[in-house]
């Protein structure tokens, strides 16, 4: 049946554990280690995914109206954090969320973009966002370790 999303074995794609461990991964890592920004960013993400899921039409006929309303609120918040921060990680992430938002746009005007590029380039940009969230835990982390590395021997100047 035309236009029906399937995955066949056959077919050049990812398996879905790949983007739940990305996920799990980068979304830990920031929970863990990341500042406020990445925290804020990962915890948007994760609601995103879950109300994707949750409200995802399974037969993939039309756009896919809970993951356009979780997109756009998710690239309200990271635009928000954009705004507010001196960082530069969350503008690229911002980018890819618009990236997001504009492939279900680009569904809503022409119906005939197949489920499986609609569907594809949400997976490729969403991984491209924790990706970028990811580069923004490690940032976090390294000035943390090193100002951390740094204080002791500061002190033991002053003293």
């Amino acid at each position: 049946m035309p236009g029906v999303f399937s995955l066949h074995p056959s077919s050049y794609a990812l398996p879905p554990w790949v983007g739940l461990t990305l996920t799990v991964v980068i979304c830990g890592a920031a929970f863990w280690k990341g500042g406020r920004e990445e925290q804020v960013a990962s915890g948007g993400v994760v609601l995103s995914l879950l109300t994707t899921v949750v409200l995802r039409d399974p037969r993939w006929l039309g756009t896919q109206w809970g993951a356009f309303g979780a997109d756009v609120l998710l690239l309200v918040l990271i635009t928000a954090i954009a705004i507010r921060t001196t960082r530069y990680w969350p503008l690229v992430a911002a980018a890819f969320q618009l990236l997001c938002v504009m492939i279900h746009i680009a569904r809503m005007i022409d119906p005939g973009v197949r489920a499986w590029a609609y569907a594809t380039a949400q997976v490729i940009f969403t991984h491209l966002y924790l990706w970028t969230v990811g580069a923004g835990v490690l940032n976090t982390w390294r000035a943390n370790r090193r100002q951390s590395s740094r204080g002791p021997s500061m002190s033991a100047a002053g003293s």
